[in-house]
C-alpha cells in the first residue's frame, strides 16, 4: 500500500462496523480499556465497540507518534488502491466496510440487538438492512421459534 495508514484505518472498521471517517480521524484518546470509542458520530451520540488486544496493537504500530490524530489522510490511497483491483460498488466505497462486518456478525450467531447497540442505529430495520440477511439465515426460524415445538393433538 502506498500509505501507511491505510492498512490500520481498513482493519478498525472491519473491527468496529466504524464508517471510514470515524476511524481515519481516531485521536489517542479513541482506544480504552478494550474498546475504540468514537465521538461525535453521525447521530451525534458517542459509542464504544470492543476490539482484541491483538488488532489494537497492529493498528496502533502504524498511529503516528505524538499526542492528537493517531493516523494521516489516507481515503485517497484506499480509493487508489480500490480502483487497481477494478471493484465496483457505486456510491460504497469504503462503507462496504461497515456492511461486511455486520453480515458476518450475523452469520456467525450474533444477537441483532446487540449489534444494533455496537454500531449505534437509532432503530432494529436499519440494522436489518445494513446486515443483508438472506432467506438462507432465516430458516433456522423455523426450528426456533417455539410455536416448532408446539403439538396440537391434546
Amino acid at each position: 500500500m502506498s500509505n501507511e495508514f491505510v492498512g490500520s484505518v481498513a482493519t478498525i472498521c472491519l473491527a468496529t462496523s466504524a464508517g471510514w471517517v470515524e476511524a481515519e480521524t481516531l485521536t489517542d484518546s479513541g482506544f480504552v480499556s478494550g474498546k475504540v470509542i468514537f465521538r461525535d458520530t453521525e447521530n451525534g451520540k458517542s459509542r464504544a465497540f470492543p476490539i482484541d488486544t491483538k488488532n489494537q496493537e497492529r493498528i496502533l504500530e502504524h498511529a503516528l507518534p505524538s499526542a492528537g490524530s493517531l493516523f494521516g489522510a489516507c481515503r485517497s490511497a484506499f480509493w487508489s488502491a480500490y480502483q487497481r483491483r477494478e471493484f465496483f460498488t457505486p456510491r460504497q466505497l469504503t462503507h462496504t466496510f461497515r456492511h461486511a462486518l455486520d453480515s458476518h456478525y450475523m452469520m456467525n450467531g450474533g444477537n441483532i440487538l446487540t449489534l444494533q447497540r455496537l454500531i449505534g442505529h437509532g432503530n432494529i430495520a436499519m440494522t436489518m438492512t445494513c446486515t443483508h440477511l438472506s432467506q438462507d439465515h432465516l430458516k433456522s426460524a423455523l426450528s426456533l421459534y417455539p410455536v416448532a415445538y408446539l403439538t396440537l393433538d391434546g
